[in-house]
């Protein structure tokens, strides 16, 4: 069994413990984003030590970085619903970005009009999810285990 495999085994598994278990599993995932954000303010500030003497604008950008990281990290990892917030912009501002690529796309001659038009609608849905995932924090949790199930499904059976 190859490693694609087995991760999209994986996937498919803590999509369906997402679905069954949102609230924990959010919270899970809360917790899981904001150390990870955690890490990368730390990770930002190391980056700091090494580039010191070539660039002080590097330096000054790897600060900013760090200290927003860190920031975002404590918020998420104390604030569930801050982590839902996030979520929802994602999905809205994604949406929006495939929204006007599908209309570019659908006004401009040489492309695809199928895909442009698949495009044009997965935007509007991610719009949709974006606005139910604003609604409650149960919807997030569908979203991201089935997005974890779909995404396991291409990895298991995809070469």
């Amino acid at each position: 069994m190859e490693n694609k495999t087995i991760i999209g085994i994986i996937a498919i598994i803590l999509g369906f413990l997402i679905i069954i278990f949102p609230f924990a599993s959010q919270f899970a995932l809360s917790i899981i984003c904001g150390v990870a954000f955690i890490i990368l303010g730390i990770y930002y500030f190391l980056a700091c030590a090494n580039v010191w003497n070539y660039s002080k604008g590097t330096v000054a950008a790897y600060i900013i970085l760090g200290i927003l990281s860190l920031i975002c990290g404590f918020i998420i990892f104390s604030n569930i619903l801050v982590f839902d917030l996030f979520v929802a912009i994602y999905l809205y501002i994604f949406g929006f970005m495939m929204i006007i690529s599908a209309i570019m796309r659908l006004l401009q001659s040489g492309f695809n009009k199928g895909v442009a038009a698949l495009n044009l609608i997965l935007g509007i849905i991610m719009v949709i999810l974006g606005f139910y995932a604003l609604a409650s924090p149960i919807y997030v949790a569908i979203i991201i285990g089935i997005a974890l199930i779909v995404d396991g499904f291409g990895m298991a059976i995809g070469e």
